[in-house]
């Protein structure tokens, strides 16, 4: 018998859209990460923690990995029409969204930010030195409210989105709570760290 995911409540979403620019057009979540693709590195994380998962992104390219691919509504308005998209096809109220070149999931602030999510519609971790991953964190699915009127506005930038709904930062100390892979070296850096 299957044991019962520790988030099952929860949908994993995993934003794998972009027009990877800094990689020289490769597809970020198809490179290889411990010998299978990121995507699937990513997955295989997520598996086990949460009753749902998601990705957002097109579905030729990502289909064989056996979850639901939810493509963008409209093309080009880069991540924050990726998120607005997923929670609208999300079965949950609470999200953990996160993104394809984002290899690495940290379970342990997963489980700090949704213990921290009662009374947020957004908790993110935050640096010692002030950055914020917006695309590592606890979205409710009654941010695409807000998100679908930024979108008709043409405002794509999530602290946009951020500022207009109750947004919670969950200090995080140490700079390597999370890697994250946007250029030909950063992809190189993580294959020497993390082989094996």
């Amino acid at each position: 018998m299957k044991k019962s995911p520790e988030f099952g409540n929860v949908t994993a979403v995993i934003l794998a859209g972009g027009k990877n620019s800094r990689m020289g057009g490769l597809d970020k979540g198809m490179l290889p990460v411990k010998n299978i693709p990121m995507i699937q590195h990513i997955t295989k994380q997520l598996d086990s923690y949460f009753g749902e998962i998601i990705i957002g992104g097109r579905a030729e390219s990502y289909g064989f990995l056996g979850y639901r691919v939810i493509p963008d509504i409209s093309e080009g308005m880069g991540p924050l029409m990726g998120i607005y998209s997923c929670l609208l096809a999300s079965s949950s109220d609470l999200n953990f969204i996160t993104a394809c070149d984002i290899p690495d999931t940290r379970i342990g602030l997963v489980r700090t930010m949704l213990a921290l999510s009662a009374e947020s519609d957004i908790v993110v971790p935050i640096g010692e030195d002030n950055n914020y991953e917006p695309l590592y964190g606890i979205y409710r699915k009654s941010v695409i409210t807000v998100a679908g009127e930024l979108l008709k506005e043409n405002r794509l930038r999530i602290s946009d989105l951020f500022s207009g709904v109750k947004t919670k930062y969950v200090p995080f100390d140490g700079r390597g709570w999370y890697y994250n892979i946007n250029t030909p070296e950063d992809y190189d850096n993580y294959g020497k760290n993390h082989s094996g």
